[in-house]
């Protein structure tokens, strides 16, 4: 049954653009639901010239919280109130909160990717790990990681220059963090207690950003892509009995992460992966 929208009714959304194709509409419309809260979140197309009029909107419009996805996540730190440490050092904000025209923004990417990380039963702590990637989720990934008490972390770019800026930004922040911009074959001559794709490569083809059977040793894997549920990537590793998930597990936990923020309530996770997988398959 299709619930009522009244003038009590608290509005949440997303900012991005482009937005259509976001599945947090689904999953929040869950949780509100799951947990009877009268609320709805939708999907807000914003244009990269028009955020400052957007941002400035949720406080004329009493907008409760919106998630703020590419290519906006920068963007919208100064025009906020209050921002979270670790997401004023990475640079990015994906979740703002609206408290009586007071605008706090948090990065749940950070804290929902190393949540997902306990479906590996994996921690970061010590630990040696390698990226692929250096764009914004390379960057989300490396803040949870460093912030988690990796000891090295190994990044590997199809442009070393990108890898190179990435460690420029984030050494001085993580002084106690190994961080090495590397080629491919350096990569796969380290043992790796976890390696992590954030690239689109397997995205739309069955290509792989890596062949895995020529890395010395990867303990644990994880590729960000959902959809496909398994990748190239994800199909070898089960070939050669590698403990891997995808991004379904940060998809989930920065989305749980985000209602929290927003309500105060622990976020109803079976009821959102539910929707989560429903809207995938």
């Amino acid at each position: 049954m299709r619930r009522s929208i009244t003038g009590k009714t608290r509005i949440y959304g997303i900012i991005g653009h482009p937005v259509e194709h976001s599945l947090s509409p689904q999953m929040q419309n869950a949780a509100f639901s799951a947990l009877k809260i009268d609320a709805c979140y939708l999907a807000f197309s914003v244009q990269p010239e028009d955020v400052m009029q957007a941002v400035a909107g949720l406080k004329a419009l009493n907008i409760a919280g919106i998630n703020v996805t590419v290519p906006h996540k920068s963007a919208v730190i100064p025009l906020l109130d209050e921002i979270s440490p670790l997401a004023k050092q990475l640079g990015a904000v994906n979740t703002i909160r609206n408290e009586q025209g007071c605008l706090s923004g948090t990065n749940t990417d950070i804290s929902g990717f190393i949540r997902s990380l306990q479906d590996l039963q994996f921690s970061s702590k010590d630990k040696t790990i390698a990226l692929l990637g250096a764009g914004g989720s390379a960057r989300a990934v490396l803040a949870g990681l460093a912030d988690a008490g990796a000891s090295r972390i190994l990044i590997h770019n199809r442009t070393l220059e990108r890898a190179e800026k990435l460690i420029t930004d984030f050494a001085p922040l993580f002084p106690a963090v190994k961080l090495e911009a590397v080629e491919l074959e350096t990569l796969q001559k380290t043992n790796l207690d976890l390696l992590v794709n954030t690239t689109t490569v397997g995205m739309k083809s069955g290509a792989s950003p890596l062949d895995l059977s020529q890395c010395q040793s990867v303990l644990h894997l994880v590729d960000l892509i959902y959809s496909p549920a398994q990748t190239a990537l994800l199909k070898q590793a089960e070939e050669l009995a590698v403990p891997a998930i995808n991004g379904l597990g940060m998809l989930l936990y920065q989305g749980c992460e985000a209602f929290t923020f927003w309500t105060g309530k622990s976020a109803p996770e079976k009821e959102m992966r539910a929707q989560l997988l429903n809207a995938i398959e």
